[in-house]
């Protein structure tokens, strides 16, 4: 009986290495939810003993829609390293020439996600077109799902829970913004900023729109947004 798991896994490996890794626009557990000049976002659900394996060729984030565990690895190796994700966690991965090979960018990076518990897992996964974002950023970097700020070279990324009334400041440098809800959102800003969204959706704000977003709402508020500051040179900026 004890060689039970064990033969479960070689099914796994299996199944997984007949995969061939797929564009994110093609691969059927990626669901597109935005596209502009500067990103395309998808809404990613495996439902329990599903996986995919994906191939990027620009710089992604991933933002976790719910806590759990999820396999993840890179093309080629074993799919048995299981990580625990938070509600919120976002993590960053560097694909552009400041971080790859010539070969790794021509080519692509590739990796797999794997779900084997018993309830779906769900993120936003947000590519990011411009390669001028994320040069200052190492591999991983992220926020762990409590409110803060983290520089990406080129954007800036925040984590905010804002009670009712309650708002997050403008940006210093105005630019475009995108905003994940982690919850059901009312956000209102100036310029007819009125941003309406359940957990899971994004909303894409303008740079002319860039403005405080105050919590409209009835309850805590929970979105992450991203700052588009592609020029900035060196240095994060503080809001």
């Amino acid at each position: 009986m004890r060689a039970l798991p064990l033969i479960s896994l070689l099914l796994v490996v299996c199944t997984v290495a007949g995969q061939t890794a797929a564009d994110l626009d093609s691969e059927p557990h990626y669901h597109l939810l935005l596209e502009n000049s500067s990103l395309r976002a998808f809404a990613m659900t495996l439902h329990p003993d599903e996986s995919a394996l994906v191939r990027f060729r620009h710089s992604f984030m991933t933002v976790a829609l719910q806590d759990g565990e999820i396999i993840v690895w890179d093309e080629g190796k074993s799919p048995i390293q299981h990580f625990q994700v938070h509600k919120g966690e976002t993590s960053f991965r560097c694909v552009s020439s400041i971080c790859v090979t010539p070969e790794q960018l021509a080519k692509g990076l590739s990796g797999g996600y794997r779900n084997d518990r018993q309830k779906d897992y769900g993120n936003i996964t947000v590519e990011f077109l411009d390669p001028n974002i994320g040069w200052d950023a190492t591999q991983g970097a992220g926020l762990t799902g409590d409110p803060g700020s983290t520089f990406l070279g080129g954007a800036i990324l925040d984590d905010a829970q804002l009670k009712p009334g309650e708002s997050l400041p403008a940006p210093e440098k105005p630019g475009a913004e995108l905003v994940v809800a982690l919850s059901d959102i009312d956000l209102k800003g100036s310029e007819g900023v009125r941003i309406r969204k359940s957990i899971g959706e994004v909303a894409w704000i303008p740079p002319e729109g860039a403005s405080a977003l105050v919590n409209h709402g009835r309850a805590t508020a929970w979105f992450v947004v991203v700052e588009f500051h592609p020029d900035t040179p060196f240095a994060p900026l503080n809001r």
